[in-house]
């Protein structure tokens, strides 16, 4: 399209400036901390291009062709995305270890049915699934929500104001369309700022949230959309709004709750830059603009190949950092950025402009609509067999459930404990494994012989991210949102002992066990955790929603209340250390306030005692550099591979401070680091048993299988 038809080289420099910050803050480039916010620069755009052109043709015909519009925006944007999907899935393949490439195949048919937001939505709310290595095809989110404002926006434009322009009356049907617009702008808006306070990743990923962003590009759409505007306030308009944005990609961060209030300085920026060329053209804004930096060569190169350089950009950056196991070094970061922009170059010339413009098929719509189909299925079907291919190679026996009796375990390589005395646990401060030096415990530890993967692993690798405790499907395990714990008792309801587990995930872990010991010996089990909640009687920061975790305050204090009406003869606290706390209103790492953190422990095991007859802390277990079953999957000839450095899997300082609390507070200990870290380093495996799930939490099955060493720990609990 030339200039003189309405093309506006300054938009293409935009699109340029949105495409570099996002490029540069995926590569971790120095100060760029919020270049994610180019995202929302396109969003912007693409609802002031896409209203532009459907109000054109209303204003033209009084009617519009929806075939015609879907058949144009799949020539434009479905070969490109098509080429990269399908090269990131054949190098993902080859790449990424086994276990994670049908998840990565998941992501993939995802993205190329345009509903890749919603999963990725449910994965980050899914506290489980937010740690899961990044997707080389995350990026497609927001095409996805691109692709489903071009469904449903096209139709409700032609529906309110489509008669209006047919029946010859232009000046109703825009007024009809500015109040529309400005409905979805103001309660999408709303929606956005609320939810992102309360679900950040759907706030984040979903249309409904981000349709404000379309609907202000839309509203500058409209003909005499800014009329009001002096033409000699559009220079500075546009630098005002070209500083907004700047601002934003240099000075937001990830620490702060986006979309939000937050999305506001980009978006109106972007608003500002567009608006700036709209009012009638001014000679001083030519010459002193925004527009003419903008449109600069580099920048409106960067803008003509920003689509493909988008699709680009991520899975280059990814994929090499898998396939390492690290991340890599600027330099060579730098290197992948430039070679992401020659094939986003390559591509822009040989598959984007050759298909748009009808040079391989034509420009009819039936044709361009069948192209669409075809590109869809094959990529599904493509990504489909390879995904099944990989989950087919996993080794593994079958689930053993709830029996773990048949499976050996090496033996306890702690102490055997003493007998209870009769006086209970406050004179009894350090019952269980006392903690000692790392370098002490690691040099008695025996090295880890090199073995392959059992062919008869359980849980096998290609379930291990479900071998989770049956809480989470009973929703017995409390999500960010849950405050009130449920009615959850296992073991044996008329039990005459009562035994309650309380605390985070890390507590979570280790119901399997408790659950056995408890139909073993007729307890009556009362499971009470939530996801990234400590225990610890002080407010934590929740990353997941980018604010102070009020529900994990008002939880904590139900659970006391359950516990007063319970009044349990054992309660088992476990939780983990990787937290924020809010001092002063601010998030603090636990690591810089260790005292305050250790003194809100203590206050928490104080006031349990007064609830339970035996209190009973299980100190944190180790971690995995990487996701273990991943590793696992790619190295099946020798576990030793996946192995974690002791010195890397402990913080004993943390195990040694938390036996202090527990001590101070007059309450058992149990350290169960001498399970998990039978040897140094410390295995993935212990005999045909994984024992991690991920990074951080052990299987449900191999849990279960420790129960009688946590039973040999615990008081007696006989009335």
């Amino acid at each position: 399209m030339s200039e003189k038809a309405g093309f506006r080289p300054d938009l293409e420099g935009l699109r340029g400036v949105a495409v570099l910050l996002v490029l540069l803050y995926h590569a971790r480039a120095p100060h760029v901390s919020g270049g994610y916010i180019g995202v929302d620069v396109f969003f912007v755009l693409s609802g002031f291009l896409i209203t532009g052109i459907i109000v054109r043709e209303l204003r033209s015909t009084g009617r519009l062709s929806l075939s015609a519009f879907y058949a144009r925006r799949a020539r434009r944007l479905l070969p490109a995305a098509a080429l990269v999907l399908v090269v990131t899935m054949l190098v993902s393949a080859i790449v990424l270890p086994p276990l994670r490439v049908p998840g990565v195949a998941g992501d993939t048919i995802s993205a190329a049915l345009y509903v890749s937001n919603i999963r990725f939505a449910l994965q980050a709310t899914d506290y489980l699934g937010s740690e899961l290595a990044p997707s080389p095809v995350l990026h497609y989110w927001s095409l996805s929500v691109e692709e489903q404002f071009y469904i449903f926006w096209p139709t409700l434009l032609a529906v309110v104001a489509g008669a209006t322009f047919l029946r010859g009356r232009p000046d109703a049907g825009i007024r009809r369309l500015a109040i529309t617009l400005a409905a979805v702008l103001v309660g999408s808006l709303v929606l956005s700022i609320w939810l992102t306070g309360v679900n950040q990743p759907w706030a984040f990923f979903s249309l409904p949230t981000r349709a404000w962003e379309l609907a202000l590009g839309g509203l500058l759409a409209l003909p005499g959309a800014v009329r009001w505007v002096p033409a000699r306030a559009a220079a500075p308009a546009g630098w005002i709004g070209l500083a907004l944005i700047l601002a934003a990609g240099f000075f937001l961060d990830t620490s702060v709750a986006f979309p939000g209030i937050a999305a506001l300085v980009p978006t109106i920026g972007a608003a500002l830059v567009i608006g700036a060329g709209l009012p009638t053209p001014h000679a001083g804004a030519s010459r002193h603009g925004a527009g003419r930096a903008l449109g600069l060569a580099p920048m409106r190169f960067l803008g003509l190949i920003s689509y493909s350089l988008y699709l680009w950009h991520w899975p280059i950056l990814v994929l090499p950092e898998a396939a390492v196991g690290g991340p890599l070094r600027w330099p060579v970061r730098l290197a992948l950025v430039a070679l992401a922009i020659v094939a986003a170059t390559a591509t822009q010339r040989w598959v984007e402009d050759p298909i748009r413009r009808g040079r391989f098929i034509g420009l009819k719509t039936r044709r361009s609509l069948a192209l669409a189909g075809v590109l869809s299925v094959a990529v599904v079907a493509m990504t489909a067999s390879l995904g099944f291919a990989a989950g087919a190679a996993s080794p593994g026996g079958p689930a053993i459930g709830g029996d773990v009796t048949q499976v050996a375990l090496p033996p306890d390589p702690t102490p055997k404990p003493t007998p209870w005395p009769s006086a209970g646990p406050a004179s009894t401060p350090s019952r269980g494994a006392t903690p000692t030096p790392a370098a002490t415990l690691a040099a008695t530890l025996p090295p880890l012989a090199a073995a392959p993967v059992p062919r008869d692993l359980v849980p096998p690798l290609a379930t291990a991210s479900d071998d989770l405790p049956v809480i989470y499907a009973d929703d017995c395990h409390l999500d960010v949102a849950g405050v009130t714990p449920g009615d959850c008792v296992f073991g044996d309801p008329d039990g005459a002992a009562t035994v309650v587990l309380f605390g985070d995930s890390h507590a979570a872990q280790w119901f399997p066990a408790l659950e056995r010991l408890a139909t073993e010996h007729g307890w009556r089990l009362v499971s009470i955790t939530k996801s990234a909640c400590a225990t610890a009687d002080i407010d934590i920061w929740a990353e997941i929603v980018k604010r102070a975790y009020d529900e994990c305050s008002h939880w904590r204090e139900a659970a006391f209340g359950r516990m007063a009406t319970e009044r349990p003869d054992l309660v088992v606290v476990s939780d983990s250390r990787g937290y924020k706390a809010m001092v002063d209103g601010v998030a603090v790492p636990v690591a810089e306030v260790r005292g305050k953190w250790d003194a809100a422990s203590g206050r928490t095991l104080e006031r349990l005692k007064t609830l339970a007859r035996h209190v009973v802390v299980i100190g944190d277990t180790p971690r995995a550099n990487a996701d273990p079953p991943a590793c696992l999957s790619a190295n099946l000839d020798d576990a030793t591979a996946c192995a974690i450095p002791f010195a890397n899997a402990v913080n004993r300082e943390w195990t040694v401070g938390e036996a202090a609390v527990a001590s101070a507070a007059g309450v058992a200990f149990i350290d169960p680091t001498p399970w998990v870290c039978r040897t140094d380093p410390c295995p993935a495996v212990t005999g045909r048993l994984l024992v991690f799930r991920d990074q951080h939490h052990l299987t449900a099955t191999y849990a279960r299988a420790l129960a009688e060493r946590l039973f040999a720990r615990f008081p007696p609990l006989d009335p």
